[in-house]
């Protein structure tokens, strides 16, 4: 923001005082000045506020920060013209909630032309277009004191007084710029008896605009609440200078004296006589009462800061100040919104005495005992597996385009109100959109292989609620070699799968495998992981379509995977580790052709079922699918036979497994071949 020297001569006495040590003092106290440029004879200001400091956007507050830091006295103002006119206004503020106070004055015989040749110098030297002598005078009391105000041509108005109300349903209103906006009710309207005329706290009415036939004018000074300028402002992508301060939170209990100035300045501007202000409070905001103790400011300051020096800042800040033996009552004024706590009042009296000044040591730390999370813990691990399976972890945005939602889930989504685009309306139901997208950047810069996973959260609709559910996700595509030097070969659904089984081996969890028919998985090469009877990943290769949807290469195999952590920590229980047998084991292979139709997880599943002592393991060791499903499956298996307390003998090994083909051959539909 642009503040001007000269301007702020009005307010403090500046000599003495050269550009540089202005702006260093100002940035000393928490207003750092961005940059200073000379306009004609004149310093400006260019100085970087922080949010909760509106109080300080303006040649005044600037005025009030300046006096608290050089030791000096604010200026006195002038004091307002007499009323010459009786000109009442009916007021009403049918929205309280929205608008606390509205304070209007009328102004009768003005003549429309341009402003004089200081109010345009001024207002030109902070960055703001001279319009007229009635529009540059309520910009002029806005940056003279941080008020925003609005000037309506009376002329305009329909009916005997203004309303300031709720928009109704459908209502539109075509504002200064000249575009027409659709309100909702969670916008403040200024109405007259007929239709809006304003909105609140925003931008005045086309219809109601200063002009140059403008003879009676209507002045308007509010205070609105702010988060219901901020939403509106938001909403309909709607910027000003009024909005940028009435959603920081202007000052409730100045509306008079800005409005009596703006019109004493129309009058000395543009001729003609006023009235009196018709000031409507409808919901009082009065000062807050806050103890400042010696106590915490001794501690806060090291020792250096006391009360004294406290008082004296807060005093040229504008507040009242009392004091006690210990402690000091201050009485915050409407305008230091930020000040709420005692806190914030050692930080006044710490700003102006300097940060800088005050010795910094570290605070005494005693560890206690942690307190484990469940879900951290559980989130951390799985990082560490997928670490370890060589996938590299990305972070991706919860927002995504409502269709990507469908493309992965049927259930409805949580959208975003006041979404800034529609890419970003939707909370994230799948993990898989987000990885998807980093494959498509990926790829669109020639990288064509790569393994990369996502922990995280995504978002469900549950009755009238809403609820987070812990998540984990990978995509893996391309080849995969063991070693620079050799070509690799292509990653396909079993790598996927592997990364699932040695995620449940970390875990000591038993998985069950069964196909999985999903509707954004290529049939045939998609399955489910159970843990105990519940869903807790589901793995495949992605169709051409989704690979479409997201410009990802056609011809490209992409594997993706989902985990759903919930059903693994419910499913984790504690574990002791097994015996390891000091003896050798002895492996043995059977060859069995069956149908298609028959899964290798029934046939892994019907022998571990024979609870046989002496295996220890079992596992694929070759497996035939002839194309397009015609024909016997040929599946080969690798077994282990060991015992805890000797070596088994070959003779044994023997009829152990003749004893298990026979079962095996016997509950199942296959026949053995070696």
């Amino acid at each position: 923001m642009k503040i001007s020297r000269d301007w702020l001569s009005d307010y403090i006495d500046l000599s003495n005082l050269d550009d540089a040590a202005l702006a260093a003092r100002l940035t000393e106290v928490g207003h750092a000045v961005e940059a200073v440029e000379t306009v004609g004879n004149d310093s400006v200001f260019e100085i970087e506020f922080t949010t909760n400091r509106v109080d300080a956007m303006s040649h005044r507050g600037v005025a009030r920060e300046l006096c608290a830091a050089l030791g000096r006295e604010l200026l006195p103002t002038p004091a307002s013209v007499a009323s010459s006119i009786d000109a009442p206004v009916p007021i009403r503020i049918d929205a309280p909630a929205m608008c606390s106070r509205y304070t209007g004055l009328v102004i009768r015989g003005v003549k429309v032309k341009p402003s004089s040749a200081k109010v345009q110098r001024r207002l030109e030297a902070v960055g703001l277009r001279p319009i007229n002598n009635v529009v540059d005078a309520t910009n002029y009391v806005m940056m003279a004191l941080g008020h925003p105000l609005h000037a309506f041509d009376l002329a305009f108005l329909q009916g005997p007084g203004i309303v300031v109300r709720a928009a109704r349903p459908g209502e539109t209103l075509k504002t200064l710029d000249g575009i027409e906006r659709k309100l909702d009710a969670e916008m403040v309207v200024i109405a007259d008896s007929a239709r809006g005329v304003a909105l609140g706290g925003v931008m005045g009415g086309e219809n109601s605009e200063i002009s140059e036939k403008t003879t009676d004018v209507l002045l308007e000074c509010a205070h609105f609440h702010a988060s219901t300028i901020r939403r509106a402002s938001r909403l309909l992508s709607l910027y000003t200078d009024a909005s940028y301060r009435f959603e920081r939170g202007a000052d409730p209990g100045d509306t008079l004296e800005a409005i009596e100035l703006a019109a004493d300045l129309i009058v000395a501007e543009a001729g003609g006589q006023k009235g009196s202000p018709i000031d409507v409070v409808a919901r009082p905001i009065a000062p807050k009462s806050v103890t400042l103790r010696r106590a915490p400011l001794l501690t806060a300051s090291a020792g250096l800061v006391d009360l004294d020096f406290a008082a004296q800042v807060l005093q040229r800040l504008g507040m009242t100040v009392n004091r006690g033996a210990n402690s000091l009552e201050v009485v915050v004024p409407t305008w230091r919104g930020d000040i709420t706590e005692e806190i914030d009042l050692i930080e006044e009296a710490l700003r102006f005495f300097g940060f800088n000044r005050i010795p910094s040591e570290l605070p005494r730390v005693t560890t206690g005992d942690v307190a484990r999370n469940l879900w951290v813990d559980m989130e951390d691990r799985m990082r560490d597996i997928l670490v370890g399976c060589g996938l590299s972890e990305v972070v991706t945005y919860s927002f995504i385009p409502p269709a990507q939602n469908a493309m992965f889930r049927a259930e409805p989504a949580l959208t975003v109100t006041n979404a800034l685009t529609e890419n970003i309306s939707s909370m994230r139901l799948s993990l898989l959109p987000g990885l998807l997208q980093s494959v498509a950047h990926n790829w669109s810069y020639g990288i064509r292989d790569g393994a990369m996973f996502e922990v995280g959260r995504t978002y469900h609709v549950e009755g009238t609620s809403a609820k987070e559910r812990h998540r984990a996700a990978f995509v893996i595509f391309g080849a995969r070699s063991d070693h620079w030097s050799e070509r690799g070969r292509q990653l396909d659904f079993f790598d996927g799968k592997g990364i699932v089984d040695v995620m449940a081996r970390a875990l000591h969890l038993d998985l069950a495998w069964e196909h999985g028919e999903t509707a954004y998985l290529t049939a045939g090469a998609a399955a489910r992981a159970l843990a105990n009877g519940r869903e807790a990943a589901t793995v495949g290769v992605l169709t051409r379509d989704v690979l479409k949807a997201f410009d990802i290469g056609a011809g490209t195999t992409l594997v993706a995977g989902e985990i759903e952590l919930s059903a693994l920590a419910d499913s984790v229980a504690p574990w002791n580790m097994t015996d390891v047998s000091r003896f050798p084991g002895v492996p043995m292979v059977v060859a069995l052709m069956h149908k298609p139709d028959l899964e290798y997880g029934a046939i892994v599943d019907a022998i571990r079922s024979m609870k046989i002592a002496q295996l220890r393991d079992v596992g694929v060791w070759d497996r035939f699918v002839p194309e397009k499903g015609e024909g016997e499956v040929k599946t080969a298996l690798g077994l282990w036979y060991q015992a805890l307390d000797r070596s088994l003998t070959q003779e044994e090994v023997g009829e152990i497994h003749a004893q298990l083909v026979a079962k095996l051959v016997a509950a199942l539909p296959v026949r053995v071949i070696a």
